[in-house]
């Protein structure tokens, strides 16, 4: 594994680069985390996936080790980082994985450069039904910003503070501490301007258009307890993107590939190891 790090104009981007094991001669596979959350949760994924492809990890900046920043990223401004990055790698060819708003992000970029994208695993993403789930969302949101001014890293420190966060996101909270905290770092962390300004454009239909506008073979991972995306939303989401198709877990919250990582691990390696047709976009 190799750290790069590549300096933006208005911060940094690092992003961990994993070379294959036993090369298969598939795209490399860029793993893009969610909101809140760094690329330190994908490792278990890494582990799994290694043997056979090459993985590109990054921190977003914002987040992580992708810190300080000197203006906000919303979600348009994430993807053209990830743009960057894939053209400082030399990528031309790629295979996304994003999770939660990293799958918006893979969204975006599939739409904007169709011609870098061979095919999208979108997990625990769902979009918006209705201006009035957006209007609900951009009022979360708003409170969500407030709160965060209260954050203190200190927080981290205490066990039950860290399992409270917690039990927003997973089916059933791991027996982990040291995963937990880490996850609660990560948001405690965060840049407040990129995490409220991301946010907000999470909302923007934009997401919608471009879902409608793939080309590329899509597999949504979706949680059946999932408490951020709704699972309610998921037929919504595959009569969107064209020729798209589920996958649910149960018994599962917002991270499967922290509740379930074999299965999860196991599907994704299925998908991205199948053969495009020649000529084919679905």
């Amino acid at each position: 594994m190799r750290t790069v790090t590549l300096q933006l104009p208005d911060g940094p981007l690092v992003a961990d680069c994993y070379p294959a094991a036993s090369p298969s001669g598939a795209p490399p596979v860029l793993l893009i985390h969610g909101w809140g959350g760094s690329g330190r949760y994908w490792r278990g994924t890494v582990e799994r996936l290694r043997d056979r492809f090459s993985l590109i990890v990054p921190d977003l900046p914002g987040v992580g080790r992708s810190l300080p920043v000197r203006r906000a990223f919303d979600m348009p401004a994430q993807v053209a980082a990830i743009e960057a990055l894939l053209a400082h790698l030399g990528h031309t060819r790629v295979q996304l994985v994003g999770h939660s708003m990293g799958g918006g992000l893979a969204i975006l970029l599939a739409a904007r450069r169709p011609e870098l994208v061979e095919r999208l695993v979108l997990t625990a993403i769902s979009l918006f039904r209705n201006d009035a789930e957006r209007a609900f969302f951009q009022q979360i949101t708003s409170v969500a910003g407030a709160l965060m001014r209260l954050r203190g890293r200190w927080m981290a420190e205490i066990p039950f503070l860290a399992r409270q966060f917690g039990a927003r996101f997973f089916y059933r909270i791991p027996n982990d501490a040291a995963l937990l905290k880490a996850g609660f770092l990560d948001y405690l962390e965060m840049d407040h301007d990129t995490a409220v300004a991301s946010a907000r454009s999470a909302a923007d239909q934009a997401i919608d258009a471009a879902a409608r506008a793939i080309q590329a073979p899509t597999l949504l991972v979706a949680a059946r307890q999932d408490q951020v995306m709704p699972p309610r939303n998921v037929p919504y989401t595959l009569a969107a993107i064209p020729g798209s198709h589920v996958h649910w877990i149960e018994q599962c919250g917002h991270f499967p590939m922290l509740e379930h990582p074999d299965e999860y691990a196991a599907v994704v390696r299925e998908f991205l190891a199948a053969p495009v047709a020649a000529g084919a976009t679905r």
